[in-house]
């Protein structure tokens, strides 16, 4: 009897392990092989809820570490609120590529491009990435990317991919037995570093493979995102977007 409770116990042990193991990459030996895998790996991620912390720094400074809960449902719909000790330092809601923000202690109320507006509260320009995306810390890439390519290096350890934009070229460094992006960095058209972001602390939730530290660096602005909690493909309605904006809140249209 001790040993089929033994045998039963380490066969649900196994089975946890193998379902908390990420999928592995096959072997790729073109970069149109690679755009095709890495799309369609969260094809089936519709929608997060997330609870983190925020560490900014800008200019070197580093502010007070806040808590954010972010969600986000596919394709365009996310919301963000971030506070600490009880209290809402800003909510914003996101849709159809304009960015409302409510700033409760300053009664003001912003709107416009999300990466225009969050660069203007945190001096950190998420385009490079989609600002979802790099909330989130999901790679920003299509098969549209596959015309851009300019360097692919499958390595044993890594993947090293190239990519020349009208403004700025990206370096990406992937894992090769994983897929998981690494590293990603941004050059301006004179080769300076301007951006770089860092994806690691891997973990599965729910069937996918999604970082827990998300640290994006330009020059001495940096913004860190620490992932406390992921829930995955949970339902989330209409309700779970709504922000509620006071009608005597002063609004500023942000554009850069």
């Amino acid at each position: 009897m001790r040993n089929y409770k033994f045998l039963l116990v380490f066969f649900f042990f196994i089975a946890g392990c193998v379902a908390n193991r990420p999928v592995l990459l096959p072997p790729v030996t073109s970069s149109t092989e690679f755009f095709h895998l890495i799309a369609t790996r969260y094809d089936s991620l519709h929608n997060q809820e997330v609870r983190a912390s925020v560490d900014l720094t800008v200019d070197g400074v580093r502010e007070r570490r806040a808590s954010a809960l972010v969600r986000y449902r596919f394709p365009s719909d996310l919301k963000l609120v971030v506070g600490g000790f009880g209290t809402v330092v800003m909510a914003a809601r996101a849709q159809n590529d304009t960015l409302h923000v409510h700033l409760p202690r300053e009664n003001r109320y912003l709107v416009g491009n999300p990466e225009d507006v969050l660069y203007v509260l945190t001096d950190v320009d998420l385009s490079y990435y989609a600002y979802d995306r790099a909330i989130l810390g999901l790679p920003n890439l299509s098969p549209i990317d596959a015309s851009r390519v300019v360097r692919f290096e499958p390595g044993e350890k890594n993947i090293f991919l190239e990519l020349q934009h009208d403004l700025y070229l990206r370096r990406l460094w992937i894992e090769a037995r994983t897929g998981f992006l690494r590293e990603e960095r941004v050059y301006n058209a004179d080769g300076q570093l301007v951006s770089a972001r860092i994806l690691s602390d891997y973990r599965m939730d729910d069937g996918f493979a999604l970082p827990r530290r998300i640290e994006i660096q330009q020059g001495e602005d940096v913004m860190l995102i620490q992932v406390k909690s992921r829930a995955i493909n949970m339902g989330l309605s209409d309700e779970d977007f709504v922000l509620p904006m006071p009608k005597d809140a002063t609004r500023h249209d942000i554009q850069r």
